[in-house]
């Protein structure tokens, strides 16, 4: 997998301050055909326009790449919850629009990384995997996020805790089948 850094992992400047505490990750679905690599001059483009209240991840991952676009111990602005932004790391899963450019089982390739890099994120910062670290952008704002994942996983069940916690335990379990990482694996987090 190629791992692409912004100018925020090579400067001291960042867009926020550092997390006063970080408590695990949440998993989006982007709901665009967009790769990783799309969303760098995307973000690019959000800077230079002054739009960054709009929102953006730590991380914006398919099955090739990892864009990491901000420093995962600064505050993100992608919940559109304050303590949430401020204590979880974003994953933004890439390709994730229904009825887009990939297949579902094309999607669940980019799902599929984006657990990995959730286990190392999450191994990186000492964390166990479990239903206070993994979390579903939902659980935090009222959004359809991540659909891509409720369509194929819960067959567009209702959105409640229940459900919820389905989609949540499947998230998991497929990061928990990521063994330990070596210190040389983890440096690629910057």
């Amino acid at each position: 997998m190629e791992h692409i850094y912004s100018k925020f992992y090579r400067q001291h400047e960042t867009i926020t301050a550092r997390k006063p505490e970080i408590l695990g990750v949440v998993l989006h679905d982007d709901a665009e055909n967009y790769a990783a690599k799309d969303y760098i001059d995307w973000l690019q483009n959000r800077i230079e326009h002054d739009e960054l209240e709009k929102g953006w991840a730590c991380v914006y991952v398919d099955n090739s790449t990892c864009y990491w676009f901000h420093p995962s111990h600064h505050i993100e602005w992608h919940c559109g919850h304050t303590f949430a932004n401020e204590h979880y790391i974003g994953i933004e899963r890439c390709q994730s629009k229904i009825g887009g450019i990939l297949s579902d089982e094309a999607f669940m390739r980019n799902e599929e990384a984006s657990f990995k890099i959730a286990a190392m994120l999450l191994q990186k910062y000492k964390l166990p995997v479990n239903r206070t670290t993994v979390k579903l952008h939902k659980m935090f704002f009222d959004t359809e996020c991540p659909a891509r994942a409720w369509t194929i996983h819960l067959n567009n069940a209702p959105t409640n805790q229940q459900n919820m916690q389905r989609l949540q335990d499947y998230f998991i379990e497929r990061i928990k089948a990521y063994e330990l990482f070596t210190e040389e694996e983890l440096a690629v987090l910057g």
